[in-house]
């Protein structure tokens, strides 16, 4: 009989866990490794979303950074010979379909691929993925990979068993399912999206279209800013972030003619493309939502559920579909968190879903007739019938559990009312009654993302064209209904169907506003602009998650996340903790709809650029600190090339010559040649330049 061992742990299975249940390593026969025993390569996510897994969680790689992460196993067998292989994970319709195992064992190393939508082989969570000969002088190595995948891959541990152990597990297993209870009916799933026929066929922009518009429609001409002032503002306005400065160095080398029209190109490419308007979007959407009473909400799994559809170049009204059509669990089908967090309380949703995607505001009429426009009290309620049988079961203290799980019945009357009311579209027919939630949602989807809606594709091209040119057609974004006062109507049109003709992707309505000369002239400043006409982009404010990835690319301002307490006795809910990227978003992050004149600086953005810790460690020039400053200073002796560098980084340009004589005068006056760098890059930070769009 095998001895114990320190790594794991040898011992029968007792009794076979439920599958709703965590499982204890030490119940399970053969030689088991958690996967918080493997050495891990890149950044994984830890998640308790799903069941069965390991221990106290799994990890994930977030769909992201795809052939930069793996999972190393290594098991010291205690006996020569053959072992059967298992991989433990959570099965979901996100997850990869090709995994890429590789087992080192006695012949050299074999790649396998396990896939992972499929329920795992036994209730504990392991599938076997082949019989291997391992020897005691040579540990097995087990890696599960990334490459090449698609969706999530799950890492949660890995088993190894000798052919009896095998056969045992599943004995106990067949045991086991001749007692278990009748199976629970299976959860709904989602419908399958298919992009709708249109009434008219859409025309595609020309070349220079647009541009041709705006200068018939009068809008001024003005001085096209220089080639770094566009990197960086593109680099913004696309990923979210200043450029790092080896792309900096990168786009001055290139002397093409049409470099600036490549670096849009190569931008839209990047997979920051999609986890910056992922976040945009998560903006919009997070900021009316209430968290519910101890639960906190986690908006991770959308951000980067958003991300891998918009740089797998889905269409908007697939995405929009999707998220105003899911049922399940928020963990494992991110697409239902606009759905789940607000808690599928209707008159929320009917308020939210034209706000958000159709930019109509009428959440006025939800206790009486509109005030100012014509929009009886019955259009609202109308609308949040199609929600009458939504219901969510929220899961305490974990978001990612929060479950939307339609109800069998239910209608919706107007506050007072006495009838019900049958789902109608905002001002179009209604449907039959006495269908189910899904089947309400779905007719609501495929009107709200139609090309024949009016608002929806002139809603996501209105958000866009306000974000890169700094007002947007209509000001406020979400505010296209009845009274709103809009301007270049004809150039809104046609993009707008440009926008329907290219499948409603993202990229095609970025491409074609990025490439004119408008948006790349100068900006003006806010007193120049007249509201009432547009004239020309302004500043813009970053938002939180814009200021945190230029703080990376420009310090290596890492993304520390504490884990969240145990609970206790005595803290029975414990408080996530906010990682940097939350403080810094909760200190300068807004909803993106907001006017540009009503966000402002404030003394809260301004003490935590000027007092934060974790700022202040990236910013320490000494020797030991390994900081971007330090290893600059260490290699480059001569004060004027530190000066530039500090520059490029921070601001995506050189100083000017009367900043680099207040610089150089400043170096010299200080006795500490790494303490006066500090200052220099500390006030570089701290600039109102640093954390604006220019």
């Amino acid at each position: 009989m095998r001895t114990q061992l320190s790594a794991f742990v040898l011992t029968m299975v007792v009794a076979l866990p439920s599958a709703d249940a965590q499982t204890d390593p030490a119940s399970l026969t053969g030689i088991v490794v958690d996967d918080t025993k493997a050495e891990l390569t890149g950044d994984w996510t830890e998640s308790t979303s799903s069941r069965p897994f390991l221990g106290e969680g799994y990890r994930h790689d977030g769909a992201i950074g795809k052939g930069e992460k793996s999972a190393r196993f290594s098991i010291t067998v205690p006996v020569d010979g053959k072992w059967h292989v298992q991989i433990a994970y959570t099965a979901a319709g996100n997850r990869a379909k090709k995994v890429p195992i590789t087992i080192t064992h006695v012949d050299g190393d074999v790649v396998v691929h396990l896939d992972q939508t499929k329920r795992p082989e036994l209730a504990t969570g392991f599938t076997t993925v082949g019989e291997f000969e391992f020897k005691v002088a040579s540990p097995a190595v087990i890696v599960i990979g990334t490459a090449k995948t698609t969706q999530h891959v799950i890492v949660d541990g890995v088993r190894l068993l000798t052919a009896k152990e095998l056969e045992e597990a599943r004995k106990k297993e067949k045991q086991a399912k001749k007692t278990e209870k009748k199976p629970p009916k299976p959860r709904p799933k989602p419908p399958v999206f298919t992009r709708q026929n249109a009434e008219r066929e859409a025309k595609p922009l020309a070349e220079n279209e647009i541009q041709s518009l705006l200068d018939e429609a009068g809008v001024p001409g003005g001085e096209i800013i220089d080639d770094v002032k566009f990197l960086r503002r593109v680099s913004l306005d696309i990923v979210g972030r200043n450029p790092t400065l080896e792309e900096y160095r990168a786009y001055l080398a290139d002397n093409s003619p049409t470099r600036r029209q490549a670096t849009i190109d190569r931008l839209l490419a990047s997979p920051d493309f999609g986890l910056n308007w992922g976040r945009y979007w998560s903006d919009v959407i997070a900021s009316r939502q209430q968290e519910p009473e101890l639960t906190y909400h986690d908006y991770k799994p959308f951000r980067t559920w958003l991300a891998s559809e918009f740089n797998a170049g889905k269409g908007w009204d697939e995405i929009a579909f999707q998220m105003l059509t899911s049922v399940g669990k928020v963990g494992e089908r991110p697409q239902g968190t606009f759905i789940a967090f607000h808690q599928g309380e209707r008159n929320r949703l009917a308020g939210e879903t034209t706000r958000v995607f159709l930019s109509l505001k009428i959440a006025c009429a939800q206790c009486h007739d509109h005030p100012f426009v014509d929009m009886p009290q019955e259009q609202f309620h109308g609308m949040a019938a199609f929600f009458a049988r939504t219901s969510v079961k929220i899961a305490q203290n974990d978001s990612n559990g929060i479950d939307i799980v339609p109800a069998g019945k239910g209608e919706h009357r107007m506050p007072g009312g006495k009838k019900d009311l049958v789902p109608t579209f905002f001002q179009s027919d209604s449907i039959k009654p006495g269908l189910t939630d899904q089947q309400r949602r779905e007719q609501l989807a495929y009107w709200a993302v139609g090309a024949d809606n009016p608002y929806f594709a002139r809603s996501f091209t209105n958000h866009i064209w306000a974000r890169l040119m700094g007002r947007g057609f209509f000001d406020p974004i979400d505010h296209m209904g009845e009274g709103a006062e809009p301007v270049l109507g004809e150039v809104h049109d046609r993009l707008a169907d440009h926008f329907i003709a290219s499948g409603f992707e993202p990229r095609s309505v970025l491409r074609v506003i990025l490439n004119t000369k408008t948006y790349q002239r100068a900006l003006r400043s806010e007193s120049e602009t007249d509201e009432s006409s547009f004239t020309g982009a302004t500043p813009k404010k970053l938002r939180g998650d814009e200021v945190f990835d230029s703080l990376a690319a420009a310090i290596d301002l890492p993304d520390v996340q504490l884990k969240i307490g145990k609970k206790t006795k005595e803290v029975r809910f414990p408080i996530p903790p906010k990682s940097t990227r939350d403080l810094i978003n909760e200190a300068f992050g807004f909803d993106p709809t907001t006017q540009d004149s009503l966000v402002t600086r404030t003394m809260k953005q301004a003490m935590f650029l000027i007092n934060n810790a974790q700022i202040r460690k990236q910013i320490n020039g000494s020797g030991k600190s390994e900081t971007v400053l330090a290893k600059l200073l260490k290699a480059e002796p001569d004060t004027n090339k530190v000066i530039d560098v500090l520059y490029a980084r921070v601001l995506t340009r050189l100083p000017s010559d009367r900043e680099r004589q207040i610089v150089g005068d400043h170096v010299k006056s200080i006795d500490s040649r790494q303490e006066a760098f500090e200052d220099v890059l500390w006030s570089l930070l701290n600039s109102a330049e640093f954390t604006t769009r220019n």
